[in-house]
């Protein structure tokens, strides 16, 4: 007895031969499952069903009720996999025209990896209701009074909490590209001030300490000379030091050609690093181990940090 038919307009074939997989699995979990399929014109019709033989009529209730869950579960995979995309696409294209070619393909990729970091989990550590259980429980609601699903119809017209969350998401990924291209953009100037700098030191080695500041020290491992920096130092308050900041200003100040990065892990901020590797690009190497790292308890309180 056939209790669903799929039916999809767009990405016919692939549709077809997802679910058809899918219901090779369902075998193997034990259902007694069939599926035929028949074309018109380009549309591909998947007739999904349980087998009618002795055992499925004493079960009907239970199996008719966990197969429609099962096929609830395949559509839902068959719209991510393939329609989720070009929903993306579509509703930046709608929605954002002002944007160009290039903006609204960052957009949508942004959007993309946002919805696959997406864990579901709510602060506090609560669970909340996943894209996936929201078309799910969509799909399952309709399929209990209807026995034929055309995928498109259902994409463009019923699932509109699941067009909501994409929508959504999808001003957060916009969010995202501004940070990013506001980022990209200081980063430009950053490296311009480095260009006209006159280098001032042709090492410097650099290592984060435990108390939050950093240390610097030249080829000899000798204390930088705090003239490159005590100026910028003496316009901020002692009280308003941001040390990150600091680090770059002097960096910059400095504009060593090389710059070795000591215990990498040991940075608080991972963005700094990210900032000054942005920056100082082929100038940075990092140290993969050396005496320095693993001594530099001893060696702060014998040379200059910021």
């Amino acid at each position: 007895m056939f209790l669903v038919t799929i039916g999809a307009i767009n990405y016919a074939d692939n549709v077809k031969d997802f679910i058809y997989k899918q219901m090779d699995v369902l075998k193997q979990e034990g259902f007694d499952s069939t599926c035929e399929h028949y074309y018109i014109n380009d549309h591909v019709f998947i007739k999904c069903g349980l087998k009618d033989n002795l055992l499925t009529r004493l079960t009907d209730k239970k199996n008719c009720e966990e197969f429609k869950f099962c096929i609830s579960r395949i559509i839902t995979e068959a719209i991510i996999g393939n329609w989720e995309a070009k929903l993306i696409k579509k509703i930046i294209k709608e929605n954002y025209f002002y944007l160009n070619e290039k903006e609204r393909d960052a957009i949508c990729k942004n959007a993309i990896m946002l919805l696959q970091e997406d864990k579901g989990i709510l602060p506090g550590g609560f669970y909340k209701l996943t894209r996936k259980n929201k078309v799910m429980r969509e799909i399952l609601e309709y399929i209990s009074t209807n026995d034929t699903v055309i995928i498109d119809g259902l994409v463009n017209f019923r699932l509109h909490s699941y067009i909501k969350e994409l929508s959504e998401t999808i001003e957060r990924a916009i969010e995202v590209f501004i940070t990013e291209r506001e980022y990209n953009e200081f980063i430009k100037l950053l490296k311009y001030f480095v260009e006209i700098q006159e280098c001032k030191l042709d090492v410097l080695h650099l290592m984060p300490l435990s108390d939050g500041k950093y240390l610097l020290l030249d080829n000899e491992k000798n204390k930088v000379n705090g003239e490159f920096f005590e100026e910028i130092r003496a316009d901020i308050a002692e009280g308003d030091i941001n040390y990150d900041d600091l680090l770059i200003s002097t960096l910059i100040t400095i504009s060593p050609r090389k710059i070795y990065l000591h215990s990498l892990n040991s940075f608080a901020n991972k963005e700094l690093v990210r900032t000054i590797t942005n920056v100082f690009s082929d100038r940075i190497s990092i140290c993969p181990g050396c005496e320095l790292c693993s001594s530099n308890a001893s060696v702060e309180l014998n040379n200059y940090r910021l």
